[in-house]
């Protein structure tokens, strides 16, 4: 099983329209979209058992939670074993029984550096917060970790117990998994939110999800990019159908772009005054105003999203905006890795 999400739902109104999130929640219109959650805000700020469980009753039974554990372990104490750390790690805990979730998830700073130290601080700490009913991942962040040696030494920490090590599957293996594995996408080439993935990205992603599949029967796999929707929504179409849907690119931007206003027929200056601030992603990492393609727009009555598209077609022959082909070989210069397989 591979189970798609984002991190966090705030921002649902970006990918679902009007009429679909009538009379429900952001929480439960995102739950008839994917089937798990990283709740992201837990990070900053410690919610109260009674929010977890009101999460709990929105969704269905099927629906699991992830949850970020608090910045005050990760960021502030850093792993180490104090008073203060476990008794945020016992809130974590506690709030992972009050919402059903099965992991929790560390995600420590650069700044946290691979070495001796750490991995001494560390060793005491996932010692005194294991608990029985929910699985810890550790998500290590900065170059320092990706050293082989670093690498080792962490592997042998997380197999004594049982934590997960958390990566970005088009960047780096994880070194250790054990019942499920958890991945997150931050963009490329590096830590680049402001990026939405191609096509031949999405495929390949998928070709090593399957690999951590066969390996562990459970993957966890969540998007945390300001297109975290619609590319989870792409790659859920993916790992359903078999294929993506069509590239999101060239004048098929347009019709991501306004695939939430439902307003139709409409007219260009109705929908420049409704619509001209949103984003139109023209590259992986490159968005434009909507305005600024619809000012090529003629003046007349569109009836729907397919005519806009068929309008987009002729005004990209204006613009020097890249069509979807040239946008699927321009990406493949992050020459993004080929996994070994052998973990």
């Amino acid at each position: 099983m591979i189970l798609i999400g984002a991190c966090g739902w705030s921002r649902l109104y970006e990918a679902v329209p009007p009429s679909m999130r009538s009379g429900k929640s952001t929480l439960q219109a995102y739950a008839g979209l994917f089937p798990v959650a990283e709740i992201n805000s837990s990070f900053y700020r410690f919610h109260k058992t009674e929010t977890y469980r009101s999460w709990r009753n929105e969704v269905p039974e099927s629906f699991e939670f992830t949850i970020k554990c608090h910045e005050s372990i990760s960021h502030k104490a850093r792993l180490c074993t104090t008073e203060e750390t476990l008794k945020a790690m016992q809130k974590m805990t506690d709030a992972a029984e009050a919402c059903g979730a099965k992991v929790l998830l560390l995600q420590t700073p650069a700044s946290l550096r691979a070495g001796e130290e750490t991995i001494k601080e560390a060793a005491p700490f996932f010692q005194s917060v294991k608990k029985k009913g929910v699985s810890l991942a550790w998500e290590t962040r900065g170059k320092s970790w990706e050293k082989e040696e670093a690498r080792c030494a962490l592997k042998e920490l997380l197999e004594k117990f049982e934590v997960v090590h958390v990566t970005d599957p088009l960047k780096l293996e994880p070194v250790f998994f054990s019942g499920f594995a958890y991945f997150r996408l931050h963009g490329l080439p590096g830590y680049n939110l402001n990026y939405t993935y191609t096509n031949n990205q999405l495929l390949h992603l998928y070709e090593l999800l399957k690999h951590y599949e066969e390996k562990t029967g459970r993957v966890y796999v969540l998007f945390n990019n300001y297109a975290m929707y619609r590319d989870a929504e792409r790659f859920q179409a993916l790992n359903r159908d078999g294929e993506p849907p069509p590239s999101p690119f060239g004048p098929r931007s347009v019709w991501w772009a306004l695939r939430t206003f439902e307003d139709w027929p409409t007219t260009k200056e109705q929908l420049l005054r409704r619509c001209g601030l949103r984003r139109c992603w023209v590259e992986p990492d490159k968005t434009v105003m909507l305005r600024t393609i619809l000012q090529g727009f003629r003046k007349k009555t569109y009836r729907g999203l397919e005519d806009m598209v068929e309008e987009a077609e002729t005004v990209w022959l204006e613009t020097d905006y890249p069509i979807s082909e040239e946008v699927e070989r321009k990406a493949q210069r992050y020459n993004v890795p080929r996994h070994s397989r052998t973990s």
